[in-house]
């Protein structure tokens, strides 16, 4: 019998040893499973909060292209063809049926932001200053009767002589540009609100 202790002890310190790497084994295996848990779970976390962020963006430049286009088409409802108005500044000019030609002629404009327009402007040369007058004040009528025209008015008028004795009347019309069709538009946008 005193064999029987030994192989005993022998094998019990091979079971536990068993046990015992069995028991590591799981012990390390369930501590994998757990930092793998974990790992995913924060991939999980940080791929929601990527989707989050490309939402985000995806929204932001749509509010930018928005917001561009908006600006554009503001910009472009507000930009003025000047050529366009110089063709309706001759046309709208008062004409001297007689003569076949207008009451007037220009001889420099200058336009700005707002469709504000200023024109120099002299009469032919005549000896009668009634009737030069007269055209300045055709051509005022003119424009204040035009709706794409507001505000006409003349600042001054110079007074120059020529040489055969004739007058002629230098001046400043003073308009704003404002286009029928933009009042049409604003009153539009303005009911559609």
């Amino acid at each position: 019998m005193n064999h029987t202790p030994k192989k005993f002890s022998f094998l019990l310190i091979l079971s536990f040893l068993f046990v015992l790497g069995v028991g590591l084994g799981y012990g390390y295996y369930a501590s994998q499973i757990k930092v793998n848990q974990d790992m995913s779970a924060t991939l999980d976390q940080e791929i929601a909060d990527i989707t989050n962020q490309i939402e985000k963006l995806k929204s932001d430049d749509i509010v930018s292209a928005q917001t561009a286009v908006s600006a554009l088409n503001k910009i472009s409802s507000s930009e003025i063809e000047w050529s366009k108005v110089l063709g309706s500044v001759i046309d709208i000019a008062p004409k001297d049926l007689i003569a076949v030609r207008a009451l007037i002629k220009f001889t420099s404009y200058s336009g700005s932001e707002g469709g504000r327009l200023n024109l120099n402007a002299q009469t032919y040369p005549s000896r009668d200053v009634y009737k030069l007058l007269n055209s300045i004040a055709k051509t005022i009528d003119a424009f204040n009767e035009n709706p794409d025209f507001r505000d006409a008015f003349v600042p001054s008028i110079s007074k120059s002589v020529s040489e055969d004795g004739e007058t002629v009347l230098s001046f400043i019309l003073s308009v704003t540009y404002k286009p029928s069709y933009t009042d049409a538009e604003a009153s539009a946008s303005v009911q559609r609100k």
